[in-house]
């Protein structure tokens, strides 16, 4: 019995509910466009492994599942991909000898069309083979009524009046208009739809399925290609539904109440059409031919050839990483010489050329990665804030709000009953409107013609939306252990931030040799004409910038009571030692430094001297970015690329402020003398990790149990993003509108778009990521045998797993049979150069791995 069957019982009736839970796993879980949080684009078949569960995905959504074949020959051609990695890539397809053979014959074979997409359900199933016999586009009908009604009713304060009345659902508000608007709701006013609303969304779906279907074997495809006809609103619905805290204004809404009133607008509009009589679904002729859920698209069909040319192009960048680990000397046993300077950066692979760049102006300095929430969770409202925000990943929920307060009594706003009415302008009645458009409007009009021509060097007012301002107190330390109103507890006790300053210095390895001066440096992005920043903010934070978490760590850090707790622990924090928070404004490549009031003047000439080494490594980090632009400047000059950066964050007209993670690939857990004389080009997530301290892997399974999701999301949206930017994409940004500040659509009527739009992945190599873990293969056993569900990312291969021995070097690859040796596919020595700025001296393209010449400090 299919799936969809088990859902029909013994006398012809369905369990509606279970058909709803079943399919929901195929919509998008992109949540609204505040929180952008990177994520495996087909987490639905991640139970799978990777090339089936693409495939799978593939003839569900209609999407391509990998590159053209004249790409990769291109690679091959170029030399970016070679033959070691070919005979690794087939070795990996296990197939026999005669089929080795025919495989090999025609992996040079001309084709056009094998990464096509193949018949899929959202595009050849069984309601568009219905619509087509009826010679109806019923999507052209339905669908704008339908995105009317659900973006003014899950409105999040773009519309000055709410659409739902106070506790009202989407069913009843829509029951509402129907019944009590003096105009008609077209097209619910149909005498056959009108008078079956009243039976309930329950009812109207088991009446509209039996009219339109009438087959119950074939109501749970039906229901999943209605909703995959609009994936974005369809799966905004889910999470709304699942996720209620989601939204800052509530709404109610489910996927049951959605498929009613879409179902009864479908009956309604073919009523109107075609009558009270049109065909049913389960009568249509060759109804065997048409592609089924439970019959055709859970059987994958994988294309061995695209698979072995796609993996043969990520084993040979894969290689160029594992050759110059190989080949790094042993880790030295302490330090020849104290550091003079620490920094902690996020794990983001942007940070990962300003590190370099830090370490070769200045071989004092040493920095870590962590991820950019630096372990401290919790709610943050800033002094302009209306509500409290997340600022730690989505799968931690807070239990603790952090406010800012600036010492002076704050002026009372008024919200008329709403939080969110800050965001409005106030021009919302009729004569009003007007005469502000005839009025302020042209002079706004003049000033943005002005802006285009020329663009200003400092962001508008929108920069509060995508930057925080460290002007006030954080109020951190909790006076009372009673919850607020909302069961929040307000600020951390000293014990609980003892625990969370321990836990992120043991991570990452850092319990002793402190230096004087520790810099813990969070990172976001400030651009003008952008509805997706929060994409280009940090991901740890919850899509937010992560000044408000570096304040809170070294504030902690720098408390005498914290530090006596540490103490006890085993981590010692010299009373010398001062942390100052700042902030890397990735767009525009400046950094802002936070609560300098209490440093004494060692620890002021010390920040000076870092500030002046801090600000010729944004120089050269902006201008090693500007060989991706196609208007940055290709002179050596750092500054002019610098002011270049500056200026495309400003200007209206850009919709690449940056490239954001693209061509992410690589992420590597270790200790930073495995990386710290490599050129990554910007390509690796670096997460500070001393193996030596860490015996049974419980400090790895930490680690791990975040490096996975967050760094293994952000790749594979991106890689799908740029296999299929249409489907699995966002498209052009050019054209998206924000709709109800919960996503973007193109138009004003359209789907709400998911994924990465082309201007992000656009220069994007589609790779898997690479995770190295520095570490023996025995104790990342150990880890990963803690990793619960997680585990599935590995043994499924969504990302490749490599132990590199702490001692040895040596190398070796991780699938769910166990370890194996891992051999790099290299035909070249190890590109070097004695710095990073001759390296990328006119390159516009991806830069293999290079050794860089060792300095000692």
């Amino acid at each position: 019995m299919s799936h969809s069957q088990s859902h029909i019982s013994t006398n012809g009736g369905i369990d509606l509910d279970a058909i709803i839970v079943h399919i929901a796993h195929w919509l998008p879980s992109q949540g609204p466009i505040k929180d952008f949080i990177h994520h495996n684009t087909l987490h639905a078949v991640q139970d799978h492994p990777f090339h089936e569960g693409v495939a799978i995905a593939a003839k569900v959504f209609g999407a391509k599942s990998y590159l053209p074949l004249t790409d990769y020959l291109q690679r091959y051609h170029e030399g970016r991909i070679n033959d070691r990695a070919l005979d690794w890539a087939i070795a990996q397809a296990g197939v026999g000898a005669e089929e080795e053979r025919v495989l090999r014959a025609e992996l040079f074979e001309p084709d056009h069309h094998s990464h096509y997409p193949p018949l899929s359900l959202a595009n050849h199933g069984i309601r568009s083979a219905w619509l087509n016999y009826l010679e109806l586009d019923l999507n052209a009908l339905v669908h704008p009524v339908m995105f009317r009604l659900l973006s003014n009713f899950l409105d999040q304060g773009i519309s000055r009046w709410a659409l739902p009345k106070p506790g009202e659902n989407f069913w009843d508000c829509v029951l509402r208009l129907v019944q009590n608007s003096l105009l008609p709701l077209y097209p619910f006013h149909q005498a056959l739809v009108r008078d079956m609303l009243d039976q309930g969304p329950e009812q109207v779906i088991r009446n509209c399925l039996d009219k339109i279907v009438g087959d119950p074997s074939l109501y749970a495809q039906y229901l999943l290609e209605v909703l995959l006809a609009h994936p974005g609103w369809s799966g905004m619905v889910r999470i709304i539904e699942t996720q209620p805290q989601a939204l800052l204004a509530p709404r109610s809404i489910s996927l049951k109440q959605l498929l009613a009133v879409e179902l009864a607008c479908e009956l309604a509009f073919l009523d109107k059409k075609r009558g009270h009589r049109f065909i049913k679904i389960a009568d249509l002729p060759n109804l065997q031919a048409i592609p089924l859920l439970e019959r055709d698209a859970v059987k994958p069909q994988v294309p061995l050839k695209m698979r072995v040319w796609h993996e043969a192009m990520e084993w040979s960048l894969h290689s160029e990483l594992l050759e110059a680990l190989r080949r790094q000397p042993p880790a030295v046993l302490g330090r020849a010489q104290a550091a003079k300077v620490q920094a902690l950066f996020c794990i983001d692979d942007r940070e990962c050329s300003l590190r370099r760049y830090l370490e070769e102006l200045d071989p004092g300095i040493e920095t870590f990665g962590a991820p950019g929430f630096f372990g401290i969770d919790f709610l943050y409202q800033g002094l302009d804030d209306v509500y409290p925000v997340a600022q730690c990943p989505v799968v931690i929920k807070p239990k603790h709000l952090v406010l800012e307060s600036n010492g002076k009594a704050k002026v009372e706003k008024k919200h008329n009953g709403d939080k969110l009415s800050d965001l409005h302008f106030g021009a919302h009645s009729m004569f009003r409107g007007w005469l502000y458009t005839q009025t302020i409007g042209l002079a706004y009009a003049l000033r943005l013609g002005w802006s285009v021509l020329r663009p200003s060097g400092q962001l508008p007012g929108i920069q509060s939306l995508s930057e925080v301002d460290a002007h006030g107190h954080l109020h951190l330390l909790r006076e009372s252990d009673e919850p607020n109103e909302e069961g929040y507890l307000l600020g951390f006790s000293l014990s609980e931030m003892a625990d969370r300053v321990g836990s992120l210095l043991r991570n990452i390895g850092l319990i002793k040799d402190f230096a004087p001066l520790v810099l813990v440096v969070a990172h976001g992005s400030s651009s003008v004409n952008n509805p997706h920043f929060a994409a280009y903010d940090c991901g740890a934070c919850a899509g937010k910038p992560g000044a408000p978490n570096a304040r809170a760590f070294a504030w902690m850090a720098n408390h005498p009571s914290v530090r006596a707790i540490l103490r006890e622990r085993g981590i010692d924090i010299p009373e010398g030692t001062h942390f100052v928070p700042a902030l890397h404004n990735t767009s525009r490549d400046e950094i802002s430094y936070f609560d300098l009031n209490d440093l004494d003047k060692t620890t002021r000439t010390a920040l000076h001297e870092f500030q002046h080494t801090m600000q010729h490594a944004l120089q050269r980090n902006a201008r090693e970015r500007c060989r991706w632009f196609e208007l940055g400047p290709k002179s050596p000059d750092n500054q002019e690329a610098h002011s270049h950066v500056m200026a495309r964050a400003s200007s209206i007209f850009e919709p690449r402020p940056e490239l954001n993670h693209s061509n992410n690939l690589y992420s590597v857990v270790g200790r930073r003398s495995l990386t710290r004389h490599l050129f990554l080009d910007r390509r690796s997530f670096l997460q500070s990790y001393d193996p030596l301290s860490d015996g049974d892997g419980a400090i790895l399974a930490r680690v791990l149990s975040a490096v996975i999701p967050v760094c293994g999301g952000i790749n594979l949206e991106y890689l799908f993003s740029r296999i299929d930017n249409s489907v699995y994409g966002a498209g052009t940004k050019l054209p998206h509108n924000v709709i109800g500040l919960l996503g973007v659509a193109n138009g004003v009527e359209g789907d709400l778009r998911t994924g990465l739009p082309s201007q992000m992945i656009e220069v994007h190599e589609p790779a898997r990521l690479l995770l190295v873990v520095e570490q023996t293969t025995a104790i990342v056993d150990k880890a990963v045998a803690q990793l619960g569900a997680l585990r599935e990312w590995l043994d499924n291969e969504w990302i490749r797993f490599v132990a590199c021995d702490p001692v040895s070097h040596a190398l070796f690859l991780y699938s769910h049979n166990g370890w194996q040796a891992a051999e790099p596919a290299t035909d070249h020595p190890l590109p070097a150069a004695s710095r990073s700025e001759k390296i990328i001296v006119g390159q516009t393209r991806t830069i293999p791995v290079h050794q860089l010449e060792r300095r000692l400090a």
